[in-house]
């Protein structure tokens, strides 16, 4: 019955979509980052491979958990002088519960549950890194201090993987370019923005609030804050400044760092809602950009979200 009852709605919005000339941009509309949803897991190389490079680093921790067991793969992990401590580079580890295992740089921290820690932004990374590592791995973005850079606040790109059932071992690389610390004045409007678009949708149905979060002239599209939303099975419902997106599966669509962004969103609303990062198009500039966004279930079938971006160095 929901898969019938979304594929009604999806008819009904396209068919507003085109009615109200909005089955392609404007002249007057930034064009679309995208058309496709690929499905992307190792993500665009720098010069060096640097991105590449971290994902062989974490899979060659995995395998030598694997061959030396889950003890002596920790002590070595946490050997600040190991063969697994490589200048800013790391291994941590935690257990699929959420406890730290390895940090060579916070040893103060081992034992202790992180299962619930968010970053600066409220971004709860340590149960992204969970989820990851239950489906076999992946990449996430949180904010954390580099000590490189004073202990500034700084986005990283990290990839994990499991070692079996129980545990995951993981690394990441600072991305300094790209400012990812956002004003809690910021935050807040974010928040009360999709509670809103939440609310309309619970008061008005489906059908009604997908076709008016896809109306570019309309109060849910108004440039970077437009609302967007998915089906829990991943078909994106509204998209207003992307209309070829909608219909399709964004299940394993993923950004130009490989994180399977709307997974993120899905798998947040589902656990009640909450903020995650994406790099995305920004219908304002045209180009893509790193973006802090806040989801909210509707109901057990669907999410709506808007988000808020910051600009590259």
């Amino acid at each position: 019955m929901k898969a019938t009852f979304f594929s009604l709605v999806l008819l009904l919005a396209l068919a507003a979509i085109i009615s109200a000339g909005c089955s392609a941009p404007s002249a007057n509309s930034p064009a679309p980052a995208t058309t496709g949803t690929p499905a992307v897991i190792v993500p665009a190389q720098t010069a060096d491979g640097q991105y590449a490079s971290l994902s062989r680093f974490v899979d060659s921790a995995a395998a030598y958990a694997k061959q030396s067991g889950r003890d002596a793969a920790l002590t070595e992990f946490n050997n600040l002088n190991g063969t697994f401590t490589e200048s800013d580079r790391y291994i941590f580890a935690y257990g699929m519960d959420g406890t730290t295992l390895a940090w060579p740089y916070q040893p103060q921290m081992l034992g202790t549950n992180r299962a619930s820690a968010t970053d600066t932004n409220g971004v709860m990374h340590i149960r992204r890194m969970i989820e990851l590592a239950g489906e076999g791995g992946g990449w996430v973005y949180y904010v954390t201090k580099n000590p490189a850079h004073n202990n500034s606040e700084e986005l990283k790109l990290t990839y994990v993987r499991p070692v079996d059932t129980t545990w995951f071992v993981g690394s990441g690389d600072y991305l300094s370019e790209i400012p990812a610390v956002f004003a809690p004045a910021e935050k807040d409007q974010l928040v009360e923005r999709v509670k809103q678009a939440r609310t309309y949708a619970q008061a008005n149905g489906a059908a009604k609030a997908i076709r008016d979060f896809n109306d570019r002239n309309g109060t849910f599209a108004t440039g970077s804050s437009y609302i967007f939303a998915y089906a829990y099975n991943g078909t994106t419902l509204a998209m207003p400044f992307q209309p070829e997106s909608i219909g399709t599966d964004r299940t394993d669509y993923a950004d130009t760092h490989g994180v399977k962004v709307a997974a993120w969103e899905i798998a947040a609303a589902k656990g009640g809602g909450g903020f995650v990062y994406v790099d995305y198009y920004n219908p304002d500039t045209g180009k893509p950009g790193m973006k802090l966004c806040y989801v909210l279930p509707v109901d057990d079938t669907w999410l709506v979200g808007s988000g808020i971006y910051t600009d590259r160095k």
